[in-house]
């Protein structure tokens, strides 16, 4: 588990430090303050020295299926950026585990197409005009990118150090493709607004609950507060192909998983992802979409207990204080240690830079009971 994590050079972030952390954190704060470049520099940080899911998850926030343009690539670079007054950029994540500091330090140089992008770049002021390398230029092979033929354009060089040594570096080239393969730092998921839509992703956590033989765990919880779920299944169509996830009624009939309503989906998907991932870290992005308030203290009880029993850590925002409410409610059935390993957190921005209000389970169970407190 990440005891700590500091942000420099990244978004917003010129330099934002969280500690401590806890089993669970719940990240609140007005719009626009950087709680999901919060969950974002989570995930990268368990990405370590693996440009590839950084690209697909922080850079990009998986907008794009392939990136339609050189420059779109580039301008999604620059955003990621805290400072880009000078070449190269710089980000950093730092993180504590098991009482040993990891930290990933990202330097970024860009090539040619960046003085094109934005002709500020061009050389003037100690800034100098990139050359293209040859050596980065090649043909896109019709086996692993739907652009065959087409000639590579390099974005950028991208360096990964790890406790300042043994640096990976790659090129970030348009068309995007997979780079050579370097594991992540932690197993991590990031999860956002609209994960749960997704037929794949529901068809991967059914098919792996089931081969792991876990699945009954998540239909007895999902069953609890949705009496009439009996459990899942998954028939091919007469033809032979494939069906999307369906849901046993308690009368034997069936219907597929997005015939119900979000908050049916998202339970499941959100749970067999915790049961499927055990010891991984989980980044949430807005959890309570999708729940009507009388599921939400249910569902908070489920999402607290089926993390700590898997150990998975969670990183939630929300905005909901309602589901809050419900979730420091749940909270309550937790022993003291247990209680202390759920944080709240609210940033908040003032003229002295970002602040964060830091508090456990209790804390803020007491603030909100007695003071009617804003904890967002």
């Amino acid at each position: 588990m990440i005891d700590n994590l500091t942000i420099s050079g990244y978004r917003r972030y010129e330099n934002l430090m969280l500690d401590p952390l806890g089993r669970i954190n719940i990240i609140l704060g007005n719009n626009n303050v950087g709680k999901t470049s919060i969950l974002e520099s989570v995930f990268a940080w368990a990405c370590g020295q693996s440009m590839v899911p950084f690209v697909r998850v922080p850079l990009t926030r998986c907008r794009y299926m392939f990136y339609q343009s050189q420059y779109i690539m580039m301008e999604e670079l620059l955003s990621a950026v805290h400072d880009r007054s000078s070449v190269p950029f710089y980000m950093s994540f730092s993180g504590s585990i098991d009482g040993k500091n990891e930290s990933f330090e990202h330097k970024i140089d860009p090539y040619a197409l960046l003085s094109e992008y934005d002709s500020s770049y061009k050389s003037s002021e100690g800034r100098i005009d990139w050359p293209i390398n040859d050596s980065t230029l090649q043909s896109t092979s019709s086996h692993n990118m739907p652009w065959s033929g087409i000639t590579q354009v390099p974005i950028a060089k991208w360096t990964i150090t790890h406790n300042q040594k043994d640096p990976v570096d790659a090129d970030l080239v348009f068309p995007f493709q997979n780079i050579a393969n370097v594991k992540p730092f932690h197993n991590a998921k990031f999860v956002d607004l609209l994960a749960f839509t997704s037929m794949a992703e529901i068809v991967q956590i059914y098919a792996s609950l089931k081969r792991q033989q876990l699945l009954i765990s998540v239909v007895e919880q999902m069953h609890s507060v949705f009496p009439d779920i009996a459990g899942f299944d998954m028939i091919p169509y007469p033809d032979g192909s494939q069906s999307p996830v369906s849901i046993v009624k308690k009368d034997g009939t069936m219907l597929p998983i997005f015939a119900y309503g979000d908050g049916v989906q998202k339970w499941f998907y959100l749970i067999g992802s915790f049961v499927l991932h055990r010891g991984s870290i989980i980044c949430i992005d807005e959890i309570d979409v999708g729940f009507h308030p009388t599921a939400q203290k249910e569902f908070c009880s489920h999402v607290i207990r089926t993390a700590m029993e898997n150990q998975v850590q969670l990183f939630l925002t929300t905005h909901n204080i309602e589901f809050i409410d419900e979730f420091l409610s749940a909270a309550q059935e937790l022993d003291i240690e247990q209680k202390k390993d759920i944080r709240v957190l609210t940033i908040r921005e003032h003229e002295q830079g970002m602040q964060i209000r830091n508090i456990d389970a209790d804390e803020s169970k007491r603030a909100r009971d007695n003071l009617n407190l804003e904890l967002r």
